[in-house]
């Protein structure tokens, strides 16, 4: 495969800086973006005549569709240029190899750093294996894994990643490294995600035996314990069964078993401990924007009101937010300019109209490229209002958000609405939506979640002025927006505390 060279611009937008990896089936470039300046990107280049399973297409139709912190954000995908090349443009993230990381700290490297380590892995790979139908990764290993200046585990590389299929016997195409691959994996049965877990487990013993064995032999046991690791030689164990139905059985399980190593080596400490974050909320630890989209089960049930309303709630205890009106026919936006008398300018940077209203952002998009420039001005939280139309483009959104919130009336002729919407999408959506209903009871609620079988019901009260919500509003709106809340903000019963004051 032909080389890129630093100064080549590829689609008229990226720079090459220099190349950054390499392996048997592609090449990893650090790229400048021309249109954001200082904007850095990672690029992987693959020859098109690869084999169907290893063919760049197929890691960009996994990625695209996902979205945790654990797992790079795809920006940009095109193949076949004139020499049958495809290119995958994805987040830099600016960090080191998990191998190259311990040999850098040696003696240094601690018993709760390596726990901390395994928590991050499991979950990611929690999440992959919980998509549906379940995403398993079958490279894991070090050089697959980065730490960065956070101490947090990002998975970078989905090369032979694939889909599980129940009715499967075996995998199609027998890859993954020597060393950190399950014996699954050779042939005879297909891969499901209790193979990640065993290469979990071999990455445990590597990274806790100073990158020297991946097997549990006499001599891998002694010099795990020999360097302090003894704790975690149950667990590492457990992961390397050769017998799939022997190891912990799901991500979430060794994940939860090694919580419970991490709270007693850490001895009630927490935080950070020698450069890996074993505390934390998602994608609001990973630095990056945590994207909250709000979609009407209907038209006229309160979308933008509660958009608007959850991105005040936020900017309380945000730096920056904004919030994205995307479907190009809407006209709310315009019609709260002119009310407010607020001016919608043009940025230079930016193609979106954007007007700031009580310290958040208020910003129109009518393309995807334009809400991922967004990306670029470090906002903690980007609200989108999708509005209430069903159009591809908008309900992909909807799925590829941190979190996704479906507004729907609560009067009795329209509080099907929103169990149709769920029964329509239940083939596309990969996690369960968060419903709000506008001016709602406990009744209401409750007849919801016995209708779609979640809790994940709330109620938002009467509020005339979505601009300052009051404090029932945002008591209810950040509640329903718990799991990505950072670890500052943490609903109780009668209030929230921030940063441990009320």
């Amino acid at each position: 495969m032909a080389l890129l060279a630093e100064g080549d611009v590829i689609a008229g937008r990226y720079r090459i800086e220099r190349l950054i990896g390499q392996g048997g089936m592609s090449h990893v470039y650090l790229a400048a973006d021309l249109k954001l300046s200082g904007k850095l990107w990672a690029i992987k280049e693959m020859a098109a005549h690869m084999p169907r399973e290893l063919q760049l297409e197929e890691e960009a139709a996994l990625l695209i569709a996902m979205n945790h912190h654990r797992l790079p954000r795809i920006v940009d995908f095109w193949s076949s240029d004139s020499e049958g090349r495809s290119y995958l443009v994805m987040d830099y993230i600016a960090g080191v190899h998990l191998d190259q990381h311990v040999q850098r700290l040696g003696r240094g490297f601690k018993p709760e750093m390596l726990i901390g380590i395994g928590v991050q892995i499991c979950e990611g790979l929690h999440y992959l294996h919980s998509r549906k139908p379940p995403i398993i990764h079958r490279d894991l290993k070090p050089s697959n894994l980065l730490i960065d200046g956070k101490g947090e585990i990002r998975f970078v590389d989905f090369g032979i990643a694939r889909k599980f299929k129940p009715d499967g016997l075996e995998d199609t195409i027998k890859l993954g490294t020597i060393g950190f691959a399950a014996p699954e994996q050779y042939g005879g049965r297909q891969s499901d995600g209790r193979a990640d877990l065993y290469s979990l487990g071999a990455i445990l013993l590597y990274l806790g035996t100073h990158c020297k064995y991946t097997e549990c032999t006499s001599e891998a046991m002694t010099l795990l314990a020999k360097r302090g690791f003894s704790q975690l030689a149950p667990a590492i164990e457990k992961l390397l069964h050769s017998l799939p139905e022997e190891r912990f059985q799901t991500a979430q399980e060794a994940g939860a078993a090694l919580s419970k190593l991490l709270e007693r080596s850490q001895a009630g400490s927490a935080g950070v401990r020698g450069g890996v974050r074993v505390g934390g909320a998602g994608a609001a630890a990973s630095g990056r924007s945590i994207v909250i989209a709000v979609m009407g089960a209907g038209p006229g049930v309160g979308t933008t009101h509660t958009a608007v309303s959850l991105a005040h709630s936020l900017a309380r205890y945000s730096r920056r937010v904004a919030v994205l009106e995307l479907d190009s026919r809407a006209t709310a936006f315009e019609r709260i300019f002119h009310r407010l008398g607020v001016e919608g300018g043009h940025s230079r940077q930016l193609p979106h109209r954007r007007s700031r209203i009580e310290g958040v952002d208020y910003l129109r998009a009518s393309s995807r490229v334009e809400m991922l420039d967004l990306f670029a001005e470090d906002y903690t939280y980007i609200i989108c209002d999708l509005g209430s139309s069903r159009r591809k483009d908008l309900l992909e959104e909807f799925i590829r958000a941190d979190l996704a919130i479906l507004v729907g009336s609560a009067v009795a002729w329209r509080i099907d609405e929103m169990e149709l919407f769920s029964a329509d999408a239940s083939g596309q959506i990969k996690r369960s939506p968060v419903y709000c209903l506008p001016f709602a009871g406990g009744p209401d609620v409750n007849r919801l979640q016995k209708l779609l079988n979640t809790k994940l019901v709330f109620a938002l009260p009467a509020v005339s002025n979505p601009f300052v919500p009051g404090q029932a509003m945002e008591m209810a709106l950040l509640q329903a927006c718990s799991e990505v809340l950072p670890q500052g903000i943490r609903p109780v019963k009668r209030g929230f505390w921030l940063s441990g004051k009320k």
